[in-house]
């Protein structure tokens, strides 16, 4: 998986930075790497949330809270799962 380095890339809106973050998480295997992924997506989607305040949107309102959820479950899940060293 390409890793993001909270590098935002030049010409990326920011709705569809905190998507990114969100998917990089979702779909990271590396165990290591996981709870960074988390964190990088959760502030990317609050930062996104404050954002929108001024300029509400339904659609991205609800999905933004539905990513929040979801990235909730797996960092719940990965604590669960955390491999003994």
């Amino acid at each position: 998986m390409a890793q993001m380095n909270n590098v935002i890339p030049i010409g990326t809106s920011f709705s569809s930075t905190w998507k990114d973050l969100f998917e990089c998480a979702m779909l990271e295997l590396d165990h290591s790497k996981l709870y960074e992924r988390i964190a990088d997506a959760h502030r990317a989607i609050v930062d996104r949330a404050e954002e929108i305040v001024a300029h509400p949107s339904d659609e991205e309102h609800y999905a933004l809270n539905d990513a929040l959820r979801a990235l909730q479950l797996l960092e719940q899940m990965a604590a669960r799962e955390k491999p003994t060293a």
